[in-house]
């Protein structure tokens, strides 16, 4: 933003914050409540889970994530994923009771600095906490869904948050058999009239093989003629019969080769689950099966043809033929890759089949995973399910290559995913992880694999990136997972571990439009998923960017420097990938002598004569970097460009984004711009946003002509997640937007403020330090990527893509 004229403004000197370590869950006014199990109490140190749970605790109390004035959030606990990323989870409450449905994760780097948050739900509405349906009734109720029950425990009273809203319900976990099968469900009785309202099953059927994996060596207990299949160096592992004791011997050789053998059943089970204990640590630095250091039993002997997980144990069964025990590495890979899903992310278990196909799958991929981590040579790897076992006559029961094969598994994304049996719904996430692992003519002998859309010819990865990338994915799981969740987490991870923009980032994206999995959810209306978040860590990733070109130009990116000019070709080299048109401008009357051009990208499709524009300066003044003022406009319009183009959404009008040159010597390159393009395109912009300074590190939330049409959809975004919005009174005529006014265009904008001071009032309603400026480092050397509020910009990255939706994007 350029200077105030005639007015000298003083740059204040920076004020550091002293920050505590929350010890309690955080409430809905950022304050603290005693009684939390998870508290955080010493100095953090380097030790990047405890700078992460400090990080995440502030974030949440300054209101990243977003809460009802009577909601609280509770952290669950921290889990370390590759790259050093770190995922802190975290409950809500209504009024004190439990918001099933309303968890959440915040995602932070090893140094604490927050990068994304994913939560399930938004802020709970206003619900009735008086049930009307007795405790004895909802169990009733929820027993009759076992045609034998073994236990139930006592309801619990909950807010169940979902798609159509929040309910008061019992919560009811019953146990027994379903169907002729194990069965431990969560049953959600309405408390008003008594209905079902949701339910899950914690015990996940898988299938697998009776193929042994030859002489191996397990790690057991014991020693002097009493030994025990315990592991003593990884917790929880263990192997027994159907008593759940592990099996014990006078000495220290298990099994005898046989498929019939249960004990050599053990021998498979046991040697496998330690080698994915290994695969997990050393390949993708993540502790047991819970990433917090924990494991679990294992018990064979089951009397069936299957396999699962019970959530707190795996267990095996046989082949139809009763030759060979289920306990392969594949069959074991995939009963543990249950229990990774069910303790990701937030923890908290959802519902329905897409969340039910996706865990089938997540077990698949884990169980490849494993096969290609041990690389056995009595069980080589592959990415089939239960191809040795033959479980039913019919060879393997899946197939990630091409999963149209077996059963007519689905190959592709589509609304039959929601209604599709869960097994068979794992088919586009199987065939997305094959394709970003492998590709689709990979050699080798692996078989090629085909793609719903997109190019034809698409090249792998290999299997333990894409793992690497998956995992850090899952770990933003909450309840309400969906393929389009798993999308936004994996490129999410892709851009933390190997940059946005990477081949590896290129690949995800790629393998995900190849199995039709679309940015948004289906059916859904702009007022909801159907706009998509903007990466954080993509947008701080541009600024990263900016504060290099600025290194090594002298310090800055003013317009007539290279930096200017470097910082023009970051930008323009990023949207031509994306598919944008890209034109240069050069400014030839009015700009600086020599000042770099203003830079105009056009997103293909929408209606030419109603163009909705929007643009930021990318330009910094000589004295520095200028990572606030404003690469932080500049990279955040930047990531909602290519946001769109990765989206592909259907356009109803045209849409435009300019970043404009010499800014700081007055508006010049964006007058420029106005003037040249003439009266006839002047009058098909029906509306021009701007964004100058949307990152300062004691800022605020202003909007530009706050009043008008323009501004509305700005506005209502901040209103949906309670943040309280001013007119940007500061900032009036001292940026773009006044060219585009000037010229009779409707403006509007966000800015989080530059050198005036922050009041009491604002203080109190948006946190941050009153009496300081917004932006300490305004036009200053020490306005550095360090000088940036990643909940500010975070919110108008969010912001901007919801305005440009609401304005340009087709309903469906």
């Amino acid at each position: 933003m350029k200077r105030k004229g005639l007015i000298a403004v003083a740059v204040g000197v920076a004020t550091v914050a002293a920050t505590t370590l929350y010890t309690a869950p955080v409430s809905a006014s950022g304050q603290t409540t005693p009684g939390t199990s998870n508290a955080t109490t010493a100095d953090p140190g380097s030790d990047p889970r405890a700078l992460a749970a400090q990080a995440a605790d502030k974030a949440v109390a300054e209101g990243t994530l977003r809460r009802g004035p009577e909601e609280s959030f509770e952290r669950t606990g921290v889990t370390s994923g590759a790259g050093g990323m770190q995922y802190v989870g975290y409950t809500r409450t209504y009024r004190g009771l439990p918001v099933v449905g309303g968890d959440a994760v915040v995602v932070t780097d090893a140094a604490g600095q927050v990068t994304d948050t994913v939560a399930a739900t938004g802020p709970t509405g206003d619900v009735a906490l008086t049930p009307k349906v007795s405790t004895r009734s909802a169990l009733r109720v929820a027993k009759a869904r076992l045609s034998q029950v073994d236990r139930a425990e006592q309801p619990r009273l909950v807010v169940r948050a979902g798609e159509k809203g929040e309910k008061l319900a019992w919560e009811v976990e019953v146990s027994g058999v379903a169907d002729r099968k194990p069965s431990v469900q969560h049953v959600f009785v309405d408390a008003l009239d008594g209905s079902v309202i949701d339910a899950y099953d914690l015990v996940k059927y898988g299938t697998g093989n009776g193929f042994y994996s030859g002489q191996v060596t397990i790690s057991t207990s014991g020693s002097d003629g009493s030994y025990t299949m315990k592991d003593p160096t990884r917790s929880g592992l263990a192997c027994g019969g159907q008593n759940g004791v592990p099996y014990t011997k006078t000495v220290d050789s298990w099994g005898d080769g046989t498929g019939t053998s249960l004990e050599t059943g053990c021998v498979d089970a046991l040697w496998a689950v330690q080698r994915q204990w290994d695969m997990l640590r050393d390949w993708f630095g993540y502790n047991g099966f819970n990433g917090r250091g924990g494991g679990f039993p294992t018990r064979v002997g089951l009397n069936d043809a299957n396999a699962y997980w019970n959530g707190s144990s795996t267990n095996f069964g046989h082949n139809r033929a009763n030759t060979q025990q289920a306990t392969a590495m594949d069959v074991v890979g995939h009963e543990y890759g249950h229990v990774i899903f069910q303790f990701a992310g937030s923890g908290t278990m959802g519902t329905g089949n897409e969340t039910g196909g996706l865990n089938e799958s997540t077990g698949d991929i884990f169980g490849a995973l494993l096969e290609h981590y041990a690389n056995n040579p009595n069980d080589p790897p592959d990415y089939t399910v239960g191809e040795e076992v033959d479980l039913i006559g019919t060879g393997p029961i899946r197939n990630m290559a091409n999963p149209s094969l077996i059963n007519n598994d689905h190959n592709c994304y589509s609304a039959a995913i929601a209604v599709a049996e869960v097994h068979a719904a794992a088919g586009p996430q199987n065939h997305w992880f094959y394709l970003l692992a492998e590709g689709t003519h990979p050699g080798g002998g692996k078989p090629n694999s085909p793609v719903c859309a997109g190019p034809s010819y698409l090249k792998g990865i290999g299997i333990q990136k894409a793992g690497k990338i998956f995992l850090n994915g899952l770990l933003r799981r909450t309840s309400t997972w969906r393929h389009v969740d798993v999308r936004r987490a994996t490129l999410a991870a892709a851009a933390e571990l190997y940059g946005f923009g990477s081949p590896e980032y290129v690949a995800v994206w790629t393998a995900w439009r190849a199995v039709n999995v679309p940015a948004v959810v289906p059916g859904t209306t702009l007022a909801s998923a159907a706009v998509p978040g903007v990466s954080l860590a993509n947008i701080k990733a541009h600024l990263q960017q900016f504060q290099s070109i600025a290194s090594s130009n002298g310090g800055n990116r003013r317009s007539t420097g290279p930096g200017y000019t470097a910082s023009v070709t970051y930008v323009e080299n990023k949207l031509r990938a994306a598919g944008y048109t890209v034109t240069r401008q050069s400014c030839t009357s009015g700009c600086s002598r020599g000042a770099g051009p203003n830079l105009i990208a056009d997103w293909p499709g929408g209606d030419a004569n109603q163009v909705v524009m929007a643009g930021a300066h990318l330009d910094s003044v000589s004295a520095g970097p200028g990572i606030n003022d404003n690469g932080s406009g500049s990279a955040m319009l930047l990531e909602v460009a290519l946001t769109l183009a990765q989206s592909r959404p259907a356009m109803a009008k045209h849409v435009r984004f300019g970043w404009w040159t010499d800014e700081e010597q007055g508006l010049l390159g964006s007058k420029f711009y106005v003037n040249s393009i003439g009266s006839t395109e002047r009058s098909k912009i029906k509306r021009y946003l701007n964004f100058d300074m949307v990152g300062s590190r004691n800022g605020g939330y202003f909007i530009n002509n706050i009043n008008t049409a323009a501004a509305t959809d700005l506005k209502a975004f901040y209103t949906s997640i309670g943040v309280q919005t001013e007119e940007n009174v500061e900032g009036a005529n001292r940026s773009d937007d006044a060219s585009f006014r000037n010229a009779g265009i409707p403006t509007s904008g966000v800015a989080a403020g530059a050198s005036a001071r922050k009041t009491s009032a604002q203080a109190t309603k948006w946190g941050g330090t009153a009496g300081s400026a917004y932006d300490s480092c305004y036009h200053s050397s020490c306005d550095t990527t360090s000088n940036i509020s990643d909940t500010v910009l975070d919110r108008a990255g969010d912001a901007t893509a919801y305005a440009i939706w609401k304005a340009a994007v087709s309903t469906p």
